[in-house]
């Protein structure tokens, strides 16, 4: 799928204008084409000037849709890479992506909308529990967003017999009826992780099959659910070379909350649907492909909770083989890409040859464009860092192969992450870096309005997670407890001051050394202490906690007048008192030239 030239002439330049990262609006009649549309920078402090350049996010972990003109996505932000975008999610409001939130957010995070102004996050789990090196926070904690703030966080402590597992699917068949999945239970042959949300609380369900889950779609009145293979599973009802990789999930209240997707013999025996297993095939040598080398299904569906589909829903689900060397029992072939799609009540299977995409190209994501009965999959190759695109058609053929990025003549701009279709002709695609790419003809949206999407959000509502939190504000300020009134001066030999008056009648002036002491946290986890010494002293910040010191600043001779210093803190160590140390220090000895003459 290549660009007119006068198309990449417009797209080069775009990116070098500021504030311009897509093409001029074309005719709504025109052919939707791909084109590169990177987000906003986040607003700039008070006072000062916005960027003029469109930014990356960094790894956008999923785009989901409530409108064309109403969006979020989920990144892992850029500071930790010396940028300026943090972790936590972004917004769009038909014209432009722009930032909602500084927290609730992962580089591999998840997205479902529940409600118009309502969604939920996969989100990392916020740092502050104390845990073996190495333990990962990515993925673990749940964040629910209502009306332009995040109204509930839910998350455990780590390495707990009742700890979450990491999640990477979620999807939501109502307000009060959500859906999160993940990983495998720790313990062989315990099944796949699941959180349900009834409107009121969070529950923990392990599935009975032993595999991680990987993905979430929901039609009207069901829930699908697809599982990743592993070698390690644990087999148990289910032949290895025939499992069923696709379940419906049930109410709690139903006696079997998660069904396999099989057929039957007798008439599906109950079964909610029956689709056919997916064939497999063979690989290029003839041997039959064992289903373990694939990778788990990703799912989409054009059905939303706002119901603004006109045609039968369709969902649509596509593996391919994982990058690396899978490992294959003697006499059995690695797999190749394999599409199902699901409407009006069957299942087809509409990619099951070898050679449907280019050599190399696996695919990664699928996202159903709504009213075509077609969908867009994301493509990437092995160590390439490139996005591809295709358009699959519900009788299997693949069109509009594109590279994303080289098209657009900007260059090579990551691994696709995330894809998402509103509409037809309008797709959205994210890459590993944190650029966004969007398939449009021109057409022009209104502008969405809702001040649910337009603040920053800053405030994550504390949470099981951690024992301790590394608050918002700076810790209690007792920095200047050291400064109380001295007791008066004894005199020499007999303690006798030279006052007659009782103790307690005496006044003795004081001075204090320091006045006026404000803080504040800047770069997330980094103390500003601005403060008024009246003379000269000799100062240092000392920070602790539980009686521990956690960190302290340099000793330094200061002049009297206005002093500030920063001191480095850190979240699994966040301090619970500080302490601003001032003595006095000699006045300072300089030596004047000699006058001449």
């Amino acid at each position: 799928m290549s660009m007119p030239a006068l198309a990449r002439v417009l797209a080069v330049a775009a990116t070098a204008l500021p504030l311009a990262g897509t093409l001029a609006p074309a005719s709504t009649a025109a052919q939707a084409e791909w084109q590169f549309a990177p987000a906003l920078a986040p607003a700039p402090p008070i006072g000062a000037l916005p960027s003029p350049y469109r930014v990356r996010l960094g790894n956008i972990g999923d785009i989901e849709f409530w409108s064309p003109n109403r969006g979020v996505l989920i990144t892992s932000g850029t500071e930790a890479s010396g940028g300026i975008v943090p972790m936590g999610v972004y917004a769009y409001d038909g014209v432009d992506w722009h930032q909602l939130s500084t927290v609730c957010g992962g580089a591999d995070g998840r997205i479902a909308f529940s409600g118009p102004d309502e969604f939920w996050t996969i989100a990392d789990q916020r740092p502050g529990q104390v845990t073996q090196i190495g333990a990962s926070l990515a993925n673990m904690s749940l964040c629910h967003f209502q009306g332009g703030r995040v109204v509930g966080s839910y998350a455990m402590p780590l390495d707990q017999p009742n700890s979450y597992r990491p999640m990477n699917a979620v999807a939501c068949r109502s307000a009060d009826d959500c859906w999160f999945a993940g990983a495998r239970a720790v313990r062989p042959g315990r099944g796949g992780f699941h959180l349900h949300w009834d409107g009121s609380a969070v529950t923990a369900f392990y599935s009975p099959q032993d595999h991680a889950i990987t993905d979430i779609a929901a039609l009207p009145g069901q829930l699908y659910e697809s599982v990743r293979l592993g070698e390690d599973d644990v087999f148990a009802d289910e032949d290895p070379a025939t499992p069923a990789l696709l379940h419906t999930i049930a109410s709690p209240s139903s006696s079997t909350i998660f069904r396999s997707v099989v057929p039957s013999d007798s008439a599906c025996a109950g079964e909610v649907v029956c689709p056919p297993l997916p064939d497999y095939g063979r690989d290029p040598a003839g041997r039959p492909v064992w289903p373990a080398t694939l990778g788990g299904f990703s799912l989409s569906s054009d059905w939303s909770l706002a119901g603004s589909s006109t045609s039968p829903p369709q969902l649509w689900a596509i593996a391919g083989l994982p990058f690396g060397t899978p490992k294959v029992p003697a006499g059995r072939g690695a797999g190749h890409p394999i599409a199902l799609r699901f409407s009006g009540g069957t299942w087809t299977q509409v990619v099951p040859r070898l050679g449907t995409f280019p050599d190399g190209q696996t695919p990664l994501k699928i996202a159903a464009e709504p009213g075509t009965g077609a969908a867009w999959v994301a493509l990437g190759t092995d160590g390439a860092h490139t996005s591809y695109v295709a358009r699959v058609s519900a009788d299997g053929s693949v069109t509009a192969v594109g590279e994303l990025g080289v098209d657009q003549g900007v260059g090579k701009r990551g691994t696709p992450s995330a894809i998402s279709c509103p509409a037809a002709n309008d797709c959205w695609l994210g890459t590993d870096e944190g650029w966004l790419f969007h398939l449009t003809n021109g057409a022009q949206l209104p502008r969405d309005t809702d001040p649910s999407f337009a603040g920053v959000i800053t405030f994550r509502p504390p949470d099981g997670g951690v024992p301790f939190a590394p608050p918002d504000d700076p810790p209690p300020d007792d920095s200047l407890r050291n400064q109380a009134p001295p007791l008066p001066p004894v005199g020499p030999g007999n303690g006798d001051d030279g006052d007659d008056r009782p103790r307690r009648q005496r006044r003795t002036r004081v001075v204090r050394l320091v006045k006026n002491a404000r803080r504040e946290i800047v770069r997330r986890t980094t103390l500003k202490m601005t403060f008024t010494l009246t003379a000269r002293a000799h100062v240092q910040l000392v920070a602790s906690r539980r009686s521990r010191v956690v960190a302290r600043s340099p000793k330094r001779t200061m002049n009297a007048g206005r002093r500030v210093i920063m001191l480095r803190l850190y979240p699994r160590r966040w301090p619970t008192k500080l302490d601003l140390r001032a003595t006095p220090a000699p006045a300072s000895k300089r030596k004047h030239p000699k006058k001449p003459g």
